[in-house]
């Protein structure tokens, strides 16, 4: 059972924001959270920006690319190295080398000209 708490004394263990008559949820160790700050905490992290991936504005569905058993932003999943969009269509779907996020045509160039060191790989964000 939670604690009995004075209205203004319930508040978030994050941000500290009165939770009063505002939606709030509680976690295993019954520590009280506001809907945004609970969902930054337990969210997925995106491998590329590590952020967390939260449900956009409006929404409590969180939508997210998993690859590799990597969590993504949609944003997030392109290819490293032209930056197109990666997803399930043909054309774009990701073909990774070492962890590298690459389209099928920069997945080839890698390989025809055996770049398959890291450091061969530029960061695009």
């Amino acid at each position: 059972a939670l604690p009995i708490y004075h209205p203004g004394c319930f508040r978030c263990v994050i941000c500290n924001e009165c939770l009063d008559g505002v939606p709030f949820t509680v976690d295993a160790e019954n520590k009280i959270y506001c809907v945004r700050d609970y969902h930054k905490v337990v969210a997925p992290k995106c491998a590329a920006c590590g952020l967390a991936i939260l449900p956009s504005e409006g929404s409590d569905e969180t939508i997210r690319v998993v690859s590799m058993d990597k969590d993504y932003h949609v944003e997030c999943y392109h290819c490293e190295d032209c930056g197109m969009e990666l997803n399930d269509e043909d054309g774009h779907r990701c073909y990774p080398i070492e962890d590298h996020l690459l389209c099928h045509s920069c997945h080839i160039s890698h390989i025809e000209k055996g770049t398959l060191s890291p450091a061969a790989f530029p960061q695009h964000f």
